[in-house]
């Protein structure tokens, strides 16, 4: 990678939501002998910048498509080398990879190599124990997950079904830095009111706009706990169903988060 990649690699990594440097780098590939890398960066970006609202727009965006389509069925083999098997197609944001699904411990080990490559944003991680040979054992990495700094870099956190308990949530409450984080799924685990009490109590959840804690065995004391929290209010989205909560306190959600209590 010559110096000048590098430098365009690092200012769209080091600010993932502004398109400008995206851009700048799609014109350097296209002088640089890689046309189509560019096009589809900027393909992706136009068409991110594009939404359906009129017969116009859908006619510019079935155009994009089929741009965007065409460039990766060439090229996505190359392009997502570095990230298989854990990047799809659906991985791509605006150019880039942006999304993987992972194993805890592959996270922890490829992250540093992944966040140079990319401005990865979103993980969604698949399983939180690994078979140690040397002790003939399965090793449970959520410790070292929240307590990896590499989580700061995320907007998006998805740990569901893994079962995770509150006390996997102590390291992760005592995070320095989630000021990126906008969404956090814990869907379907056991962290039970202790658990939604501790998220509760976050003041680095304060930029979260998604919340799922769906299928935790939290009743009414972790329901209160969440209506109550002074770091919740700027959720646009809480999921809570599935969960033993009597109507009364789904009425005290109801009552905090209006429209954004969902299903």
């Amino acid at each position: 990678m010559s110096t000048d990649e590098r430098a365009f690699l690092d200012a769209i990594i080091a600010a993932p939501d502004d398109d400008t440097a995206r851009l700048v780098y799609a014109d350097w590939l296209t002088e640089n002998g890689r046309p189509d890398r560019g096009a589809f960066i900027r393909t992706e970006i136009e068409l991110a910048r594009t939404p359906p609202t009129t017969e116009e727009d859908e006619r510019r965006r079935r155009v994009l498509i089929e741009r965007r389509d065409d460039l990766l069925k060439r090229h996505k083999a190359v392009w997502l080398k570095p990230f298989l098997p854990f990047a799809k197609d659906s991985a791509f944001e605006r150019g880039f990879v942006e999304a993987l699904e992972v194993h805890a411990s592959t996270f922890l080990q490829s992250a540093e190599k992944w966040f140079a490559l990319t401005p990865l944003t979103r993980v969604r991680f698949t399983v939180c124990n690994a078979w140690d040979a040397g002790s003939a054992s399965y090793v449970w990495w959520a410790e070292r997950l929240f307590t990896s700094p590499l989580l700061s870099r995320l907007k998006v956190i998805e740990l569901e079904h893994l079962q995770l308990t509150a006390d996997d949530l102590t390291p992760l409450a005592a995070a320095p830095d989630l000021s990126r984080l906008r969404e956090l799924v814990l869907a379907v685990n056991n962290i039970r009111n202790e658990g939604a009490v501790r998220l509760a109590a976050m003041p680095q959840l304060q930029g979260l706009e998604v919340l799922d804690l769906r299928g935790n065995g939290i009743s009414d004391a972790g329901a209160r706990a969440v209506a109550q929290s002074p770091h919740l209010g700027g959720l646009k989205e809480l999921r809570m169903t599935r969960n033993p909560i009597r109507n009364k306190t789904w009425a005290v959600l109801e009552e905090r988060f209006g429209d954004a209590l969902t299903s």
